[in-house]
Parts: structure tokens; C-alpha cells; sequence
């Protein structure tokens, strides 16, 4: 699919239906920001917003997914271009997935093993870079098995899972350190190192609940 033709084409039936971008994103309860992208040709309006966008404009969905006004004999050699186009986009994403469930694997094996790594030495005390990282591939590993691809999507499931993600492991860091603990002055200092993981998952959640709303 073209997506600046449908962009394009959204751009001038809303602009024949005298409509500005707000107004057509309060029927489809979007934000305006996402039909600005659509009509940029950013990006193509999802499965849910389809049927309802046709219905404002009074177009089918084939003609939508054409970007452009289709004649009657025309019609059915648009709907098997648009099909071939959808399976063709449908294997290629089926590709991108199996790489992200190889990589999200990949990442969510090296998480617990970093996890199990550091807390069973004493580089648990020098938890600065492992409390950023381990929790790091955890959430990605997350995202790449989920299957989320857009920005909107992963932004959502992260700001979900970074929290829980922090604090289960700053919770077993510090059951680990209590443990394995042989000096009791030490006790402050490490249980400190263990906390950045949550401190980290805390700063993480609040710049996603910015970035979700900036996208709004």
C-alpha cells in the first residue's frame, strides 16, 4: 500500500467534507496528532478506525486502502492489488516477528542470567550498571515477544510492565543481598546499590507517562 496516496486522499475527503483534522479525530476518538500522521503518509489507520473513517466519508473500505475513488469496472482488480499488498505486508511482519521472539529470547535468557550472575557475588555491591541493565533486557525481551511494533503500542506496554519489572528485581536483589551477607555494617551501602533498580524503573515510568501523553 501507498501510504502517502491514502494519506493524501484522507487529507482531501476530509478537507471535502469541510473538516479540520480535531474534528475528525473527536469522531473517531483519536487525538489529531495520529490523523495528522495519517494524512503525512506516517503512518495508515488502524483495523478499528477503518470501517468508521469510510462511513464519515461515504467510501469503501477497498477505496480507502486505494487512496483514490474507484470506478465500478475498476473495482475488482483494486480489491486483489490491495489483497496481494495486505498478505505481502502480513509476511513480512510474520519475518519481523520471528526475529524479535529470537532477540526477545535471546534478551530475557541474558536478564536472568545477569540477575542470577550479580546477586551470587559480591558484585552486587557495585550494582550501578546491572541495576540499569538487567531490567533493561527484561522489558525489551517483553516488547519483542509481545509483538507491539508501532511507538504508541511499545510506549503503553512499557509504561504497563517497568514498574513491576523494577521492583521484582530490586525485591530479589535485596533478599539475595540479606542472605549472603556476612558483614552487617555493609548492610546500608548494599541494600542502597539494590534500591537503583527501583529508583531507575520510577524515573523510567514517569518519562513514559510523558511521552504517552505527548503523543495524544
Amino acid at each position: 500500500m501507498d501510504q502517502v496516496k491514502i494519506g493524501l486522499f484522507i487529507q482531501q475527503m476530509r478537507r471535502d467534507a469541510g473538516m479540520t483534522q480535531k474534528e475528525l479525530a473527536e469522531q473517531l476518538q483519536i487525538s489529531d496528532k495520529t490523523v495528522s500522521k495519517w494524512e503525512t503518509g506516517k503512518g495508515v489507520p488502524d483495523v478499528e478506525s477503518l470501517n468508521p473513517l469510510c462511513q464519515i466519508f461515504s467510501i469503501s473500505v477497498n477505496e480507502l486502502l486505494s487512496g483514490e475513488k474507484i470506478s465500478p469496472g475498476e473495482y475488482n482488480i483494486k480489491a486483489e492489488n490491495n489483497i496481494l499488498s495486505l498478505l505481502e505486508e502480513n509476511i513480512a511482519v510474520r519475518k519481523r516477528s520471528v526475529v524479535s521472539i529470537v532477540i526477545g529470547t535471546i534478551l530475557l535468557l541474558a536478564g536472568v542470567m545477569m540477575f542470577f550472575g550479580f546477586t551470587s557475588s559480591k558484585l552486587i555491591w557495585y550494582l550501578d550498571l546491572p541495576s540499569l541493565l538487567m531490567p533493561g533486557c527484561l522489558c525489551s525481551a517483553v516488547v519483542l515477544l509481545s509483538g507491539k511494533r508501532t511507538a504508541g503500542e511499545v510506549i503503553r506496554l512499557l509504561r504497563k510492565i517497568v514498574l513491576p519489572v523494577g521492583f521484582i528485581y530490586g525485591a530479589g536483589a535485596m533478599i539475595c543481598i540479606m542472605a549472603m551477607l556476612d558483614d552487617m555494617s555493609t548492610i546500608g551501602p548494599n541494600l542502597a546499590i539494590a534500591v537503583l533498580t527501583i529508583l531507575y524503573a520510577m524515573v523510567a515510568y514517569v518519562v513514559l507517562v510523558v511521552l504517552e501523553e505527548r503523543r495524544k
